[in-house]
C-alpha cells in the first residue's frame, strides 16, 4: 500500500503527484466499504507492529513503558477481529488456516486480551486477602488484614516473537485483499462514461465532534 500526500482545500482533498488529477471523487457500496476496513485494519495492524519495535529497542529501565506497549499491541491487533458492527472483521481463520499452531496462539492472545487484559476474569491477575494472626498472647488475635496481588508476566521475548509474526501474517493478508480490490474497482469506474464520473461528489472529510463520540461510524455505502 502506497501513502500519498494530501492537502485539505477547504473540505477537499488535494493529492501530490499526480499533476493531471482534477478531483478526487468518493467511491461507495461493498466492496468500497471492504476496502475502507481494510485501510483502517492496516493502521491497527501498524501501530501494533511498532509498539512490538519499540518494545524491542527499549531499555529494563522502561517497564512501565514496555507493559504499556505491549498491552496496546495486543488491544490493536485482536480489534481487527472478532465482532464490530462499524466495519467488517479479519478471520484468523481464513488468514491462519493453513498453519492450526497459529490459530492455537491466536486464540491465546485473544483470551489475553479478552480475559485478563481489558476484562479481568481469568486467574492471570489475582488478590487474595488475608489477616495475620499473632500467637494469641495480646488483647487482640489480628495483627493486620492484608492482601496478596499478583499479575503474571506475559511480557516475554517468546511471545513478542508470536505476536510479531502473526501481526505480519495479517499485514501481507491484508495487503493483498487491498491490492485485489482496488483493481476491481479501477475496472469498474473505468467503464462509467467520464463525464459521468466527474459529476460524482467529491471526497469530503469532516472532523469529529464531541457529539459523536457515543456515535457509531456511518458506513461508505
Amino acid at each position: 500500500m502506497q501513502y500519498l500526500k494530501v492537502n485539505k482545500i477547504q473540505k477537499e482533498f488535494h493529492i501530490e503527484g499526480f499533476p493531471d488529477g482534477v478531483k478526487v471523487i468518493r467511491v461507495k457500496g461493498r466492496k468500497a466499504q471492504r476496502f475502507s476496513d481494510l485501510v483502517l485494519h492496516k493502521r491497527d495492524l501498524d501501530f501494533a507492529d511498532e509498539c512490538l519495535n519499540c518494545i524491542n529497542q527499549a531499555t529494563n529501565a522502561q517497564e512501565l513503558i514496555n507493559e504499556a506497549l505491549w498491552r496496546s499491541a495486543i488491544i490493536f491487533y485482536i480489534k481487527c477481529f472478532g465482532n464490530n458492527a462499524s466495519r467488517s472483521q479479519l478471520s484468523e481463520r481464513v488468514i491462519y488456516k493453513n498453519d492450526p499452531k497459529a490459530v492455537k496462539v491466536f486464540n491465546y492472545f485473544s483470551n489475553l486480551r479478552n480475559k485478563y487484559i481489558v476484562h479481568d476474569e481469568n486467574s492471570y491477575s489475582q488478590s487474595l486477602p488475608g489477616a495475620i494472626l499473632n500467637k494469641g498472647d495480646k488483647s487482640y488475635k489480628i495483627e493486620k488484614i492484608i492482601c496478596f496481588s499478583a499479575l503474571l508476566e506475559t511480557l516475554t521475548k517468546k511471545n513478542i516473537n508470536k505476536l510479531h509474526l502473526l501481526i505480519k501474517t495479517a499485514q501481507l493478508y491484508v495487503a493483498s485483499q487491498n491490492d485485489k480490490i482496488c483493481e476491481i474497482l479501477t475496472i469498474e469506474l473505468e467503464a462509467s462514461p467520464y463525464n459521468k464520473l466527474l459529476s460524482r461528489e467529491p471526497v469530503v472529510y469532516n472532523a469529529p465532534t464531541l457529539k459523536e463520540i457515543d456515535k457509531k461510524r456511518v458506513l461508505n455505502n
